[in-house]
């Protein structure tokens, strides 16, 4: 496996103020703004300086997925085993390096067009990460193993081909192919999970729709059921939509609901993901998404 983790995700939105509250006050994540007029939220769960930047533009949507690729030889293995495949993965400037607090960065396209950025070297912070909820965020193993802010799940128009992007060449084994049941009329849906190098059940997944805001949804994991209630109370004080009920996953035991967050990308809020022991797992095959609950309502 190549790729060690997903580190971060970067936002666009249109209203820079909505997301702020909504990831302080909602969520429980740590912001930080400079000032009002600060265009950039950097919002912290861990000892990251930031898992999610949100930068205000002229349209709400993902920009990219930052994935760690644990050191400096093997990104430039990955790169280098992308270009030799057709994909130009572009070394940024130090100063794009800096503003990502990594040591090298290089950024392109899968073959749907979701832009990756591919990086080594996080810098972390000895800054205290202070949760206006008092929540706490599941980003690292009992062995101190970096999970992952959590996990993203990506829009495709070409499906099997981006699969072998991150399959083939970024060796992010396939743990769970799901062909949900769908509404008489609604188009077929598959959702491709895969697993980075650690223990985290998925990191990214692969759905074979395209979606205007560049993503399916987000995912973020706290410490209690009890930090997932209490979030679900607020969502719903704030008269917020939901996508998805509360609800348990089959494939990784996680018990969530999915918010919509301002600008319409969906936030999965949840606890009890399962961590593999990846010797041990055989991959599944499923056509049931669900235990119980997660009554989705897709909005338009």
């Amino acid at each position: 496996m190549s790729v060690s983790n997903i580190g971060y995700a970067r936002i666009e939105s249109t209203d820079l103020d909505a997301w702020h509250n909504f990831a302080s006050d909602i969520l429980g994540l740590m912001v930080i703004r400079n000032n009002d007029s600060d265009d950039t939220l950097k919002i912290r769960m861990d000892d990251h300086p930031f898992r999610f930047l949100v930068q205000a533009g002229k349209n709400d949507r993902l920009l990219g997925c930052g994935l760690d690729c644990g050191s400096k030889n093997q990104w430039q293995k990955n790169i280098d085993i992308l270009a030799d495949a057709g994909y130009a993965f572009v070394k940024s400037s130090d100063e794009e390096a800096i503003a990502r607090s990594v040591t090298e960065l290089a950024v392109g396209q899968d073959p749907s067009g979701n832009t990756i950025e591919l990086y080594h070297g996080r810098e972390l912070t000895e800054e205290p990460m202070i949760s206006p909820t008092q929540s706490q965020f599941i980003t690292r193993d009992a062995s101190s193993t970096d999970l992952g802010f959590g996990h993203a799940v990506l829009p495709t128009t070409e499906t099997e081909k981006t699969l072998s992007f991150f399959r083939d060449l970024l060796q992010m084994p396939v743990c769970d192919d799901l062909t949900p049941p769908m509404p008489e009329g609604a188009p077929p849906a598959r959702v491709i999970f895969m697993h980075a190098n650690n223990p985290r059940q998925h990191s990214l997944a692969l759905f074979n729709h395209p979606h205007p805001a560049g993503v399916i949804h987000l995912m973020v994991e706290v410490s209690s059921l009890d930090e997932v209630g209490s979030a679900l109370d607020r969502v719903k004080k704030a008269g917020l939509p939901l996508m998805a009920t509360l609800g348990r996953h089959v494939n990784d035991n996680m018990c969530s609901f999915y918010v919509v967050a301002p600008g319409g990308i969906a936030i999965e809020y949840g606890f009890d993901g399962l961590l593999v022991d990846w010797d041990h797992y055989t991959p599944t095959v499923s056509t049931i998404g669900d235990l119980w609950g997660h009554e989705y309502n897709v909005p338009t």
